[in-house]
């Protein structure tokens, strides 16, 4: 499995961590959906807000790799560039879906 499909997992594992990382992982799928939808609706200031707010608690976490691509998101939505934006929301949905799959391999 290459390194840009492979799971990822937290470096953090203290039982309260992982007590607030579980629910973290859990409400990624929604939290995704709606930078998705505001994205979609023209909602930069939403998206940037959102994603600033997941970077930061992705930090928090242990989950650097989501933390740096939430923030490029950020930056992309500063820069006024909607194509951008849209790129690193693939991509940054790409790494939820590693993180994601990361979580439930490490239970």
């Amino acid at each position: 499995m290459s390194d840009d499909s492979a799971p990822i997992r937290a470096l953090l594992f203290d039982d309260e961590s992982l007590a607030r990382l579980d629910v973290f992982v859990v409400a990624l799928g929604e939290s995704i959906d709606a930078i998705q939808d505001a994205e979609h609706l023209g909602h930069v200031e939403e998206v940037a807000k959102r994603c600033g707010d997941l970077a930061r608690e992705a930090a928090r976490l242990g989950l650097p790799a989501l933390a740096v691509a939430a923030e490029r998101v950020v930056a992309s939505c500063r820069s006024g560039a909607s194509a951008a934006t849209r790129d690193e929301i693939v991509v940054l949905t790409e790494v939820v879906r590693r993180v994601r799959l990361g979580h439930r391999g490490s239970a």
